[in-house]
């Protein structure tokens, strides 16, 4: 007995290929037709009919050609995220298909930023414990990467940063990230129970060298009076402690950071006037359809155990 054909409406009258979403993925990557042709082996002009065979099925120009340079239009750069978060899913969910017709685990790839995994350790391996057929994939990107990989498809979950998120991002918020004072034992500032940026003017100060944490910092303490012409810029807080350690340096650093610290060890303090405080969040990709059981599942776990019970 044969299937009953699926109804009109149900299928998608442009759907592109697996191979024009990959011909114009790679083109995209590599800025360069002869440079795409050859990751994906195929010969240039079967690369080019494909690009070309994708802008007539949208109806759009993705890609700008010249002779010397290949670059995207502004509606293939609207579609380059999309594209990598369907071909990443395919990619997951082929993976996902192998493991369960060989009778292994379903997979979950859930990504936290590396200040932040403690947070989800865990409960993780509380979810998991009851739920043995999972294989969980677990990553610690910075923030600026976790968003764009959520964005590809290359993560189902992940705990980091809700600053400035793009609209395809859902994210729920689980914790208030303020930024402190490290300070060494013994510190004249230690006497006080709470810092305001005022106090440190007078400091040689150590910070992180990028993300959204030094850009907060050095907005407040440029607007104070810190001499930041002698900040030290650093790229791992084990640095940064040392140099807090030693007397070197007062540290500015997300709260996060310090939850490992030994309290005989260096002194953390509140920073106010004012209180400055990044968005904690669990975050996934909006698909706009019903999300796969095993992420709902594990979000919901998640968000139980990571926000307060309400008063």
């Amino acid at each position: 007995m044969t299937e009953p054909p699926l109804p009109e409406d149900t299928v998608p009258s442009r759907a592109p290929t697996l191979r024009q979403l990959r011909s114009f993925q790679a083109v995209a990557r590599h800025a360069s037709f002869r440079r795409a042709a050859e990751a994906l082996a195929l010969t240039q002009p079967a690369l080019s009919a494909a690009i070309r065979e994708l802008e007539q099925l949208l109806g759009v120009t993705v890609l700008d050609r010249s002779t010397h340079h290949v670059s995207l239009t502004p509606e293939g750069a609207l579609l380059l995220p999309q594209v990598e978060w369907l071909l990443n899913g395919w990619r997951h969910g082929m993976d996902g298909l192998h493991r369960l017709l060989a009778g292994q685990s379903r997979s979950l790839r859930v990504a936290a930023l590396p200040s932040a995994m403690h947070l989800i350790a865990e409960p993780l391996a509380q979810w998991l414990a009851a739920r043995p057929g999972v294989d969980l994939r677990l990553h610690d990107p910075l923030n600026d990467e976790l968003v764009p990989a959520l964005q590809r498809g290359e993560v189902d979950l992940a705990l980091g940063v809700a600053l400035d998120l793009p609209p395809e991002i859902e994210a729920h918020e689980v914790a208030q990230d303020e930024l402190v004072a490290v300070l060494p034992c013994g510190h004249a500032l230690t006497r006080r129970a709470r810092l305001r940026w005022q106090d440190l003017a007078g400091e040689r100060l150590a910070l992180f060298a990028r993300g959204s944490t030094y850009e907060l910092a050095m907005g407040m303490l440029r607007q104070h009076g810190a001499d930041l012409g002698r900040a030290d810029r650093l790229l791992y807080s084990e640095s940064l402690y040392s140099l807090v350690r030693s007397g070197l340096a007062v540290g500015v650093i997300s709260r996060l950071y310090t939850q490992a610290l030994a309290p005989d060890t260096l002194v953390v303090r509140p920073l106010h006037a004012p209180r400055i405080a990044r968005r904690v969040a669990l975050m996934l990709r909006h698909a706009g359809g019903p999300r796969p059981a095993l992420i709902e599942d594990c979000l919901a776990h998640l968000l139980a155990a990571l926000r307060p019970p309400a008063a």
